[in-house]
């Protein structure tokens, strides 16, 4: 059986369920499930677990705004936390436990595409769950309540690295954002520029000697473990894809596991994670430092999004 290649369509993933998957690199996003919980009164980055509880109940309150206006909006399911990981872009994996059971994550991604699909399958062409098809006046009155009619401005924020990245700012979207996090035209300009930092100073990271010399220990541990030579993580994850295709689902996902333990592997034994992490908050820390009040913001806003979130969560439990 040959296997579908999902590469192109990762990035759509990455958009819409957001954060670590924005940018260039993704910045981390601080504790993770299983750890001690932090002081209430911390600003904090919010956990991937904590991050996904906030964008479902964005999705609910669009939602609600939806309903009243009589249109049906169908709020897409969360995913599991391995789900989330397999979309989550990292320079360096080192997690040789979670790469011994799904490798890259390749079955995981493919299996959230195939439920989107089975989903559309059923109401292919129809206004969600509505259960009808929409017209060309019902599809143009949907999209403007969701994000407001076509005039409507754009959020637009220049990244720190360069570009500009630009969002709606109408319609039930921005009533949601509004709800959720106090102000969204604040919110989306914080939290574009907290998430964007990493762009500013990986290239200069990547060329410390420092690096590359632990890039190509890593390397030669690559060649030495799986015959192979690859150049960086990205170069063996590319061949675990290309290595599947024409192979069974089984034998498919063996190769990947196999290379994908290897990488982590050889992460931890020559510590190329260890130095990236090093390098990564000598050369991030006066970046950060120099946007500090955007970062304070971001957090700011997305823990109080929390605290929102959970009394949305609390009130459909009641109900």
């Amino acid at each position: 059986m040959r296997r579908r290649s999902i590469a192109a369509t990762v990035t759509i993933v990455a958009a819409a369920t957001a954060a670590a998957l924005t940018g260039c690199a993704a910045d981390s996003r601080g504790q993770e499930p299983g750890t001690s919980p932090r002081p209430t009164n911390e600003v904090r980055e919010l956990t991937r677990a904590e991050q996904g509880k906030v964008e479902h109940a964005e999705e609910r309150l669009i939602q609600q705004c939806m309903r009243r206006q009589g249109l049906d909006y169908r709020v897409v399911p969360r995913v599991d936390a391995d789900t989330d990981r397999a979309f989550s872009y990292r320079l360096v994996r080192d997690d040789v436990a979670w790469a011994r059971k799904h490798g890259y994550g390749e079955r995981l991604r493919r299996a959230f595409f195939e439920e989107r699909e089975r989903e559309q399958a059923v109401s292919p062409g129809k206004a969600l769950s509505s259960g009808k098809a929409l017209s060309s006046a019902e599809r143009e009155r949907f999209a403007t309540a969701l994000q407001g009619p076509s005039d409507t401005p754009m959020l637009s924020v220049r990244l720190p690295a360069g570009g500009t990245v630009r969002s709606p700012n109408g319609g039930c979207t921005r009533t949601a954002r509004d709800e959720l996090y106090g102000d969204a035209r604040a919110f989306f300009h914080a939290d574009k520029i907290a998430t964007n930092l990493s762009a500013v100073y990986m290239p200069r990271l990547m060329r410390d000697p420092r690096f590359t010399a632990a890039l190509k220990a890593w390397s030669r541990c690559m060649r030495s473990e799986t015959g192979r030579g690859y150049a960086d993580p990205e170069a063996a994850r590319a061949d675990a894809q290309k290595s599947g295709d024409g192979l069974s689902d089984e034998r498919a996902h063996a190769v990947e596991v196999g290379i994908a333990v290897a990488e982590a592997e050889c992460a931890r034994g020559i510590t190329l994670h260890s130095t990236l992490v090093r390098l990564d908050g000598e050369y991030g820390a006066p970046v950060r430092e120099r946007y500090a009040e955007e970062i304070a913001d971001d957090r700011r806003m997305k823990l109080a999004a929390l605290r929102r979130a959970d009394r949305l969560e609390a009130g459909a439990g009641a109900r």
